[in-house]
């Protein structure tokens, strides 16, 4: 169910204008918020601010502020009983009451959510929450975001909380913006660093050990032993795909620089291309058990086939760097709900709890990484801007009793032709 205009719902309480005694505190809480935003450039900051000013003067249970990324919402800042399964979330465009919120640039006010059709996610929220108001973040006549507050009461919100979070957007639109552009400039110089460190670090690592072998090979090839010409072009072989794969990545970098991967869906089997990228990655790695878990019933994705193969061997060669060479890799792939999940298990150094998000980050790497071996940091955020532009999602998690699992999820497509 979506109410196209609150103004004009049934069953919202008449007190069309601020009363008196709230207005007072509500001037005060529209000055706290401006000046909060103003003075902060951290987008995420502003965010947080404005829940938690927002609750002393709304009898809100919780409420998220959700921001749009391409074709997607996603939850920057949440507060009350339900932030922790609210906070990260993505919705995909399409015909929920968030994204008609957003598109429509109405406000949108349910009294009782258990009597409309909305669908709530997170499995807390679902149970309990009982109304729900929702307001547009439009800046220069386009919705950016929204701003929602619920609570676990029916009928807990008026036509003046329609209207004070109507006036709290207008306020907070500007300095959203303004911090977001910042973000965006932040987040560019940052990936010409990468373009930097990486090209006069990781590139050339690889291009002087070719250049090297090469140049032996030419001056010393009809001299040399049959197994050290064999080992030296077998090490060509490998710096070759090396640096390949580098320029995959860079390639992305560069994509994400300019603020978005562009993606063109299609239908793919995932068992095909998992089945060749692991075919390719035990001739790589001589010797490596690379098994891979897959049935051929498995209903399609909807990806890119070369962005899905770079996910899958950036994965791989993670597991492989960061475990011993006698220890097994399994990539296991089976359907759930309206998703195709994938997930790399190795038996390696394994990952902290604290960084099961923080692999991610361009740059990052753990120092238990660094000791066992080199790299740039660039190779699981290349998967995470592919895994997200695919509307997919992307996670690590340590395993019991040794080892990592990276895993992705991407959306299914169904046979009556319908996404996920």
């Amino acid at each position: 169910m979506y109410l196209s205009r609150v103004r004009k719902l049934e069953g919202v309480p008449g007190d069309a204008v601020l009363d008196a005694s709230r207005s007072p505190a509500t001037s005060q809480l529209i000055i706290d918020i401006a000046s909060a935003a103003a003075g902060e450039r951290d987008l995420d900051q502003i965010l947080h601010e404005t829940l938690d000013r927002l609750q002393a003067a709304v009898p809100l249970t919780g409420g998220s502020i959700a921001l749009v990324q391409g074709d997607e919402l996603v939850i920057r800042a949440a507060v009350g009983p339900f932030a922790d399964e609210a906070l990260g979330q993505r919705v995909r465009r399409g015909p929920g009451l968030s994204w008609r919120v957003v598109e429509t640039l109405e406000p949108c006010l349910l009294p009782d959510m258990r009597a409309s059709e909305a669908i709530v996610r997170g499995p807390k929220a679902s149970q309990a929450m009982r109304s729900w108001l929702a307001v547009p973040i439009v800046r220069r006549g386009v919705g950016i975001g929204l701003v929602e507050i619920d609570s676990t009461v029916p009928d807990a919100f008026s036509q003046a909380d329609v209207e004070l979070l109507e006036t709290i957007v207008r306020v907070l639109s500007g300095p959203v913006e303004l911090a977001d552009h910042y973000a965006a400039e932040q987040r560019a110089n940052q990936l010409r660093d990468a373009f930097i460190g990486v090209i006069s670090h990781e590139l050339r690592t690889p291009i002087t050990t070719i250049y090297g072998l090469s140049k032996m090979l030419r001056q010393r090839g009809a001299d040399l032993d049959p197994e050290v010409m064999v080992s030296t072009i077998e090490d060509v072989e490998a710096e070759a795909d090396r640096l390949q794969r580098l320029v995959e990545d860079l390639l992305v970098l560069s994509r994400a620089e300019r603020g978005a991967v562009d993606i063109d869906g299609e239908p793919l089997g995932m068992t095909r291309i998992l089945r060749r990228v692991v075919e390719a990655e035990r001739a790589r790695l001589p010797g490596r058990i690379v098994e891979l878990e897959a049935s051929e019933a498995l209903p399609l994705v909807i990806g890119e086939e070369t962005y899905v193969e770079q996910v899958v061997r950036n994965l791989l060669t993670n597991a492989a760097k960061y475990s011993n060479p006698a220890a097994p890799i399994r990539v296991v792939v089976e359907a759930a709900d309206d998703e195709l999940v994938t997930r790399v298990l190795d038996e390696g150094i394994g990952i902290a709890d604290g960084d099961t998000d923080r692999v991610f980050e361009l740059f990052y790497r753990s120092t238990s990484a660094t000791r066992m071996a080199g790299g740039a940091g660039i190779g699981l955020f290349v998967c995470r801007q592919l895994v997200e532009a695919m509307g997919g999602r992307i996670w690590a998690a340590p395993r019991s009793p040794v080892g990592t699992e990276v895993g992705f999820a991407l959306p299914a497509h169904h046979e009556d032709g319908t996404d996920s």
